[in-house]
């Protein structure tokens, strides 16, 4: 397979009236919050891409220290930080764990962390972080998303598919998530169900070829041989790097060599 959520109460109308003008101004308040927020994260990536580091990692870290779970400042603190450093490998790491000793509370360090952790390889210590945020953001399914990701990476399938469930009701619209949920659920053997998760993300990204190859994985799983062969040639169709994956897969392994498999990914 292819690699990788009133009770109202009768007040005066005077009351009333005052209380929504309130909400309204609240509202407009909030909205330019988060246009100033925005201008001053753009502002940020433009500095950094012109080699102005520091007035870069001034504008991300006031970010930071106000707004502890705001991901996309702590995202680009950390390249502007690994641009100005040269720094990669382990010094990465190392990056984040100290800014995170300046915020021990901020949860975008720890989401980040967890990523990088990840993309390392340590798979272990990345689920420690997660754990630490599924209890505080309940209904984030990035958290969830990536913690499935990671269970998965363990080999942990079934605790894997119940991450990437949560995630996708939280978030119901991501294609690629119920493309995940059902490589797990083909690890533990459930077949059916793997492809009516995989079933739903092709209707929300009918394109994606990965999708429609990790299909045929799935069917090839299964014994079923004609959707397995059917899926695979419009997978190649769309994406003829395809034939390569197949020949090495292990999904493919019953079909070897079968001769309709061969003609269809020399």
């Amino acid at each position: 397979m292819k690699k990788l959520i009133f009770l109202i109460f009768l007040l005066p109308a005077i009351l009333f009236n005052q209380k929504c003008e309130a909400q309204v101004s609240n509202s407009q308040q909030e909205t330019a919050r988060k246009d100033s927020v925005k201008a001053q994260l753009q502002n940020a990536q433009l500095l950094t891409t012109q080699g102005k580091f520091e007035e870069a990692l001034k504008i991300y870290t006031g970010i930071i220290e106000k707004e502890p779970d705001n991901r996309d400042a702590v995202q680009g603190w950390f390249i502007a930080k690994m641009r100005q450093t040269s720094t990669g490998g382990e010094g990465a790491l190392k990056l984040i764990e100290d800014l995170g000793k300046s915020y021990p509370d901020n949860t975008a360090i720890v989401f980040w962390k967890a990523f990088i952790e990840a993309e390392s390889g340590q798979f272990d210590a990345a689920l420690r972080d997660i754990e630490k945020l599924t209890g505080i953001l309940q209904d984030d399914p990035l958290i969830f998303i990536l913690k499935g990701q990671v269970l998965y990476e363990l080999k942990r399938y079934d605790e894997a598919h119940q991450a990437f469930d949560r995630a996708t009701l939280l978030d119901s619209k991501r294609w690629d998530v119920w493309g995940m949920k059902a490589l797990s659920l083909a690890k533990t053997g459930r077949f059916d169900e793997a492809i009516i998760s995989i079933n739903k993300g092709m209707e929300l990204a009918p394109d994606q070829p990965a999708n429609i190859y990790n299909r045929a994985c799935i069917y090839c799983l299964k014994g079923d041989k004609v959707n397995a062969l059917v899926d695979l040639q419009k997978a190649i169709s769309m994406n003829p790097s395809f034939k390569g994956n197949a020949r090495k897969d292990e999904d493919f392994k019953s079909l070897y060599d079968d001769e309709d498999f061969k003609k269809l990914t020399l």
